[in-house]
């Protein structure tokens, strides 16, 4: 028989022996709880110290190894992704990473047949969804294990893939081969880090280039024994697909190793000596836990909340009544027979008495409870809260220090994205035999203003620091479809008038030419009225002062000095020769002397061009022109040039005759069809000092051969 629960009395020696198995009890119950913390000594303790121990995290985990926080790696790994998979906050914030980090990912080339090439593999084999998912499982687990299938492509193959037309009918090549000619890679497999094993364990680290292998679950020798003897169709088709060493070392249980050249193994922030990496959200386990928690307390206040306690007390020992097994049965009747619910009335004497529990539910609930460990989550994850449109975005402002630590979050993970696709491309240049290599682009990540940013690269457009290409791709535009439907609106009569865009382009360059001070006005089609008395052109002052720079200089060498009795240069205006003119005969100048001769006239050109050039447009110097603008200033000089004869005396007088002749518009065309060949030949943007020698080039054949 089990001792009695409570000790009663009827006289003190009793009481003194009820109390004193009461005081026995409570001295072996602080005993057996100073022992319950997890491997502690009080021995050395004195009796005037107190025993009283700490609670530590390790005797925590002690008594509650499912809240404990997992140190194996691949355990670390498996709570990373369930974490992602259960926890809303965490799989929307490494989404909003992942798709931020791989934004449009693209491949490009110098050479356009190339480049076809290129995007027409990277869209075969789905690039934007392998970046994407590279991204996402470096951000979740850390741990990116990739194995690659090749595919042979031949010489059809590859020019419909130039020309970027209908996909041709490729199978992936089966089998641990070496990249060959014209073999690419074709597919790619992410395998499961959690099946994946180090070869040599903590080794590896000592040795140039780690070595990998899956190990296959025993599930799958289950599923191949249930296979083969099956005596399905498609059954024996999958089994024998499999090679025979897979399946050796599936019913052996045999980790399986990988083609080290068609394995890659990419990793988030990983130390030399670790043989995996630590999830980003690694650091916030404990937190993740509490927050589910804080979860399940309020799921459990809920029903708390709609499941009550009542409590019926039928009869009153203050006033001695007792109630019968009559009163009993009678109210059991009536709460059992309302099943409905509702309201329900009962008529009773004085002898009965309700006791109902209540909570305080709305004080429990609420998002204040969370706000210390959500934030602990995002400090963790490093992102702000506004980004993720949940927690804390309506008092969290957007600053710039979390930020800027999202963006070399991003920018590092691109960082593996670039390495991994120009692994991939060299792979592709060597087999195909390119020259070089495309290069990995990715859209701009905006995460500031919207509108100052699209400020920006609509200036540096302008400037031909970005080109068109990328600034539509930016604006999610296609921009082979752009080029077409800008040349087919090119084509119409009106023209686009703005600041980058002239309505009437042989006026300006009229204009141009009238602001060097080379033309007169009637010369450009200019009626003007008379002049007024003592006023001087630009031209007339500018000669005035270079005629009065030259007297306090005594004179120009290399040129004639002031006649002595007139004060001009020279012989004296209107003189006659004083014997027959010396007939000058003109000789058959090398080609190579007119291409020389014409390319020092260009500078000269320039020289005189460019001060009226800035005034026109306002500037200050030339480089600050924009490339419309400098274009018009390089044709009005191309076509001064094409209007003089070869060898012919760079002066005021023979550029302004040059200027008055009509424009080459022919000239000019042709002439920017050599820049455009000789530019895509090179795959470049030729400088300024090379399209001259390419006009020189022109105007030298152009007078040679006529």
């Amino acid at each position: 028989m089990s001792d009695p629960a409570y000790r009663s009395w009827a006289s003190e020696k009793d009481m003194e022996q009820a109390f004193a198995d009461y005081g026995e009890a409570i001295t072996n119950q602080v005993s057996r709880a100073s022992y319950s913390s997890h491997r502690r000594d009080f021995s050395d303790l004195t009796n005037d110290l107190s025993g009283r121990p700490g609670l530590r995290q390790q005797d925590f985990d002690w008594f509650r190894p499912d809240s404990r926080v997992p140190t194996n790696p691949k355990e670390v790994i498996g709570y990373a992704r369930h974490s992602y998979r259960r926890i809303g906050l965490i799989r929307n914030s490494i989404d909003l990473m992942g798709d931020f980090a791989c934004q449009g990912v693209r491949l490009a080339h110098r050479n356009k047949r190339v480049e076809n090439f290129y995007k027409d593999w990277f869209n075969r084999i789905d690039g934007q969804a392998v970046s994407e998912r590279l991204c996402n499982l470096l951000f979740r687990e850390a741990n990116v294990v990739i194995k690659s299938k090749t595919a042979k492509i031949n010489a059809k193959k590859r020019l419909e893939m130039q020309r970027a037309v209908a996909s041709p009918d490729m199978q992936p090549i089966g089998g641990d081969i070496q990249y060959g000619k014209n073999e690419i890679p074709w597919k790619y497999n992410f395998l499961d880090p959690m099946l994946v094993e180090v070869i040599g364990g903590p080794l590896a680290s000592l040795t140039d280039k780690t070595k990998y292998a899956i190990k296959v679950p025993p599930t799958y020798g289950m599923h191949m024994s249930k296979m083969t003897n099956n005596p399905n169709i498609e059954m024996q088709k999958i089994l024998s697909e499999i090679p025979k060493e897979l399946k050796r070392a599936i019913s052996e249980n045999k980790p399986i190793p990988l083609d080290p050249d068609k394995t890659f193994v990419y990793y988030y922030k990983k130390d030399d000596w670790q043989a995996w990496a630590d999830p980003m959200t690694y650091a916030c386990f404990r937190d993740l836990m509490l927050y589910e928690k804080l979860k399940l307390a309020d799921q459990a206040a809920l029903d708390g909340a709609i499941s009550k306690i009542r409590v019926w007390k039928l009869g009153s020992l203050d006033h001695k009544l007792a109630p019968t097994q009559a009163a009993s049965s009678a109210l059991e009747s009536i709460l059992g027979a309302n099943v409905q619910g509702g309201t329900k009335d009962i008529i009773w004497g004085p002898d009965i008495e309700l006791l109902e529990t209540s909570t305080d539910i709305q004080s429990f609930l609420g998002e204040e409870k969370y706000r210390p460990t959500l934030m602990a989550i995002y400090a963790a994850l490093g992102i702000p809260p506004t980004l993720t449109g949940t927690f804390g975005a309506s008092g969290t402002t957007n600053n710039f220090i979390s930020l800027k630590t999202l963006t070399e979050r991003l920018n590092y993970v691109r960082g593996i994205v670039i390495n991994f696709w120009e692994e991939q491309i060299k792979v592709v240049q060597k087999s195909m035999g390119f020259r070089y290599p495309a290069v990995v682009e990715f859209d701009y990540m905006n995460l500031e203003d919207p509108a100052s940013v699209m400020n920006i690269l609509l200036s540096m457009a302008d400037r031909n620091i970005l080109s068109d290409e990328y600034l539509q791709r930016y604006i999610k535009a296609n921009p082979d479809m752009e080029t077409r439907r800008t040349n087919t609106e090119n084509n119409r009569k009106d023209e686009k008038v703005s600041p980058f865009h002239q309505a009437d382009q042989d006026f300006q360059m009229k204009k141009i030419t009238l602001q060097t001070g080379l033309t007169s006005p009637s010369e450009v089609g200019l009626e003007l009225n008379e002049k007024k008395r003592g006023e001087d052109s630009v031209l007339s002052i500018r000669s005035k002062d270079a005629k009065q720079r030259q007297r306090n200089q005594g004179g120009v060498q290399g040129r004639p000095q002031e006649n002595a009795d007139t004060g001009q240069r020279g012989r004296p205006k209107n003189s006659t020769d004083s014997g027959p003119r010396q007939e000058r005969t003109f000789k058959p100048a090398l080609k190579a002397s007119i291409q020389t001769w014409a390319r020092n006239a260009q500078y000269k050109i320039s020289e005189f061009m460019n001060p009226g050039i800035l005034e026109q447009y306002t500037k200050g110097s030339m480089r600050s022109l924009t490339s419309e603008e400098f274009e018009n200033a390089e044709e009005v000089k191309f076509n001064i040039l094409m209007n003089l004869q070869p060898f012919a005396d760079l002066t005021l007088e023979n550029m302004g005759q040059a200027m008055t002749k009509a424009f080459t518009q022919t000239h000019t065309r042709q002439c920017k069809d050599w820049i455009d060949d000789t530019s895509s030949s090179l795959d470049r943007k030729l400088s300024i000092d090379e399209i001259r020698n390419i006009r020189a080039a022109f105007y030298a054949d152009f007078y040679v051969s006529k």
